[in-house]
């Protein structure tokens, strides 16, 4: 049994704008997740731990046969992260929830005597995930639904890797329960340092978000004010949080009143405030909300009362740097930036960047695009430099690859691994040359040169409107009716077909078969438009055939690998409470997307309502 030795802290009952209140750690669940580490481990080990207050976040430890013995001075505010990179350095990774790296006790122990003093430095002083659970992922099935199991397993993954903030997005699912079911996986997070938070909607009515009012209370104002004050006060009362985050429209594409909506989010702050909580607001990338008095509907935040807090968003592999990220009617996200420094003197700022996007671009076709890697690592680092204090970001699952992204960006938080994008790979034992011939082929071909417009697919949105596409491209039927375009597609997927680095060297099988899947895409890409130059050329047909039959061997490995979630429903039809019946690696693992662009072009019918799985009642209106 592990023996706690003392434990002393201060915390402050008063915080600056912004600030999280510190979170009394639990010595008693520390070591106690430590017990749970060494058992994964094998490793027939105690501990020891004193923890003290100090000004320096700094960890010293001591190993005798049996025995290791933690030191800690630290600021309240970090006393986890410091002890948990402590236990990196002795050897301990967690790349995924489920997926812990030990060392042997030889080589625990060799490392307790050669690093006696570990010094921990964040690059930012808030950092951590917002859970996507409005789209159908494993998360849905651990804080909505009947494994705890799994909610439990991300809040430990996160207070592990550094990381001190958690949101989960809440569904439409009765009070009571949501109060029972959050009860045990928020106590777990505050007892590891972990703040958390709930994301919800003012006003938002897609995708059976949670929110505060009506549709009719959104669009009339009538009694909005009083609901408000209500409904929050609800939400307050239901979580042991600390911040909320809000969404203001009804939807990421539709606004409310301006005034209305400055008005409901003060009301919301002010409330917050009287239980030592920050509210937040995100602010959209989407640019076809414009008022003459307010402009851009999503900048509306920079009129509110300065305690609101801001999380401006970036979507995609596109960052705050890039260039090009043409994305809902943009053509870069520097006006998101120009954004987030101006108002990070003036309100509460985190960033909220992706590290996935669901619905057609990378995770349900499935695509693994590096760029999320170094992209993310671009921004970090951009935000340490400007003094921006937080980044949340959102992750819509660990399957498929998503687990990299995330736990890399937990790494970076990591002063001492100076932003370096091959981190988690290097970790992994990789080869960081076969890594960086990857990375830089990705940038040329996926972003620089736009081949990820042929990669990702056209989802309903795409089809429907020809301004404000989620991603700038060209859809089925404009590829099929356009010979230029399509012949100009095709020598930039020839190109990327010839260029395609190698991966023989990769060590991670499941990272080898991400890229094989990823250029099994380009392939049947290349081919597609090809079948349209060449109609009667049966090899071509044969082509689109065979590449469907190698995904799908392919993505069989993948299902097999207890990382990707099969075992709890995510690669099939399942009733669940979000818009979505089915996991969110369904669509990946039915190439759905695949077959539904060869049908269109075989069949010369390009309906966007024809074979979409994507139910738009359920996503927009549905109660």
């Amino acid at each position: 049994m592990f023996l706690a030795l003392l434990f002393v802290s201060l915390f402050s009952t008063s915080f600056a704008m912004g600030e999280l209140r510190s979170l009394p750690v639990s010595e008693t669940t520390l070591l106690s997740d430590l017990e749970l580490i060494f058992l994964d481990a094998k490793l027939p080990l105690k501990a020891t731990l004193t923890i003290e207050v100090s000004a320096a976040n700094q960890l010293e430890m001591s190993c005798t046969k049996d025995t290791v013995n933690f030191r800690l001075k630290s600021q309240p505010s970090e006393v986890a992260a410091t002890f948990y990179k402590g236990l990196r350095e002795l050897g301990f990774l967690f790349p995924h929830p489920r997926w812990q790296i030990s060392p042997k006790l030889s080589e625990l122990q060799k490392n307790c005597r050669t690093k006696r003093a570990i010094n921990w430095k964040p690059t930012l002083p808030y950092r951590g995930l917002h859970l996507h659970t409005l789209h159908p992922n494993e998360w849905v099935r651990g804080f909505f639904m009947d494994r705890p199991d799994l909610a439990l397993e991300i809040v430990r993954w996160s207070a592990r890797n550094g990381f001190n903030l958690l949101d989960v997005s809440l569904l439409r699912v009765p009070d009571q329960e949501l109060k029972e079911k959050f009860s045990a996986p928020f106590r777990l997070a505050k007892n590891l340092g972990v703040h958390t938070g709930v994301s919800l909607g003012v006003a938002l009515h897609q995708q059976k978000s949670y929110k505060l009012l009506s549709l009719f209370q959104a669009l009339t104002g009538w009694g909005a004010i009083k609901s408000v004050e209500e409904n929050f006060s609800k939400v307050l009362g239901m979580f042991d949080t600390s911040f909320v985050v809000l969404e203001a429209g009804t939807s990421e594409f539709t606004a409310t009143s301006p005034e209305d909506t400055i008005e409901w989010l003060n009301t919301a702050s002010r409330l917050a405030q009287a239980s030592g909580r920050v509210v937040l607001t995100k602010v959209h990338v989407s640019s076809n909300q414009k008022s003459e008095k307010f402009g851009n509907f999503n900048f509306l935040p920079q009129y509110a009362d300065p305690q609101v807090g801001i999380l401006p968003h970036t979507v995609m592999f596109y960052g705050l740097l890039d260039q090009k990220a043409p994305m809902y009617g943009n053509k870069n996200f520097h006006s998101i930036r120009d954004f987030t420094l101006a108002q990070n003197l003036k309100r509460p700022t985190w960033y909220y960047p992706e590290t996935g996007y669901w619905v057609g671009m990378d995770v349900d076709v499935p695509l693994f695009l590096t760029d999320y890697l170094r992209t993310r690592a671009e921004d970090l680092q951009w935000l340490s430099q400007n003094k921006i204090p937080g980044q949340l970001i959102f992750s819509t699952g660990h399957a498929l690859g998503g687990w990299l992204f995330d736990w890399t960006q937990a790494l970076l938080v990591d002063g001492d691994y100076q932003f370096n994008p091959y981190q988690g790979l290097e970790f992994l034992g990789e080869d960081r040359t076969v890594w960086q011939a990857i990375f830089e082929y990705q940038k040329q071909h996926f972003k620089d040169l736009q081949v990820i417009r042929m990669l990702s697919a056209a989802n309903l949105q795409d089809e429907l409107s020809e301004t404000h596409r989620i991603h700038d491209r060209l859809t089925m039927k404009q590829m099929a009716e356009q010979k230029a375009e399509r012949q100009q597609e095709i020598q930039l997927l020839r190109a990327a077909k010839e260029e395609w680095p190698e991966t023989k060297n990769i060590k991670h099988k499941e990272l080898q078969h991400l890229l094989t899947l990823t250029l099994l895409r380009l392939d049947f890409a290349l081919a597609l438009r090809e079948s349209v130059e060449e109609s009667q050329d049966p090899m071509i047909r044969d082509a689109l055939t065979f590449n469907l039959a190698q995904a799908q061997l392919t993505l069989a490995k993948s299902r097999e690998n207890p990382l990707n979630y099969a075992d709890v429903g995510m690669w099939d039809e399942l009733p669940n409470p979000t818009g979505y019946q089915f996991g969110y690696i369904y669509p990946a693992a039915s190439l759905y997307f695949w077959k539904r662009e060869k049908r269109q072009i075989e069949d010369n019918s390009f309906w966007p309502f024809t074979g979409n799985m994507y139910n738009p009642y359920k996503i927009v209106f549905e109660p």
